[in-house]
């Protein structure tokens, strides 16, 4: 069975302390997950270990912000802010990556497992790294994952052009991308 995957992250070098003679290593940083399985079963998961103080101001207003006001609802925004809901509604990504294991072998084989992702180099990172590296990752799930854009151009299509390209709606959801991924993945195969 394919998954359809797709991750927003927080990518960046921590700051720089005067006093620090090497350089920052790059970081980057799960703050929601979503799947989508092509028997339409759906996994989404926040995590409560970024912080948002490390967001660029783009992904603060493109993703964290629209996560918040999507979550967030009513009284409980007396409560909780942009800056900590997902500490109270996230999970750790070891908690997230035990609900993918069950969310997968719930219903499969090990080995008929594969990942699908749109420019999915991070999104495999992020991943990988729930399950502590690639070598982690749980026996029968693949150590790659498919990239519908590698896909795309190894095809050479030029498809945004055809009236029947799936169109992305809600985009910088990891759920509502996964979903989109998957419209992809169908259209892509009734393509010579």
């Amino acid at each position: 069975m394919k998954y359809f995957i797709d991750t927003e992250f927080i990518e960046g070098f921590p700051k720089k302390a005067k006093w620090a003679k090497r350089n920052p290593k790059h970081f980057i940083d799960l703050i929601s997950i979503g799947i989508v399985a092509e028997d339409g079963r759906k996994y989404y998961g926040i995590s409560n270990e970024y912080s948002y103080n490390d967001a660029s101001e783009w992904v603060k207003e493109n993703v964290i912000l629209p996560l918040y006001t999507s979550t967030v609802h009513g009284d409980a925004r007396n409560h909780f802010t942009v800056e900590n809901f997902h500490l109270a509604y996230g999970k750790s990504n070891s908690a997230i990556a035990e609900e993918i294991k069950a969310y997968v072998f719930g219903t499969e084989t090990p080995m008929s497992v594969e990942f699908v992702g749109y420019y999915a180099d991070y999104d495999w990172v992020l991943f990988c790294s729930l399950f502590g590296t690639m070598m982690n990752l749980p026996e029968g799930f693949p150590k790659y994952c498919i990239d519908l854009k590698q896909t795309i151009d190894e095809k050479g299509l030029h498809l945004k052009q055809d009236p029947d390209y799936p169109k992305q709606t809600n985009e910088h959801n990891a759920l509502a991308d996964a979903k989109w991924n998957y419209e992809l993945y169908k259209f892509l195969t009734n393509q010579p």
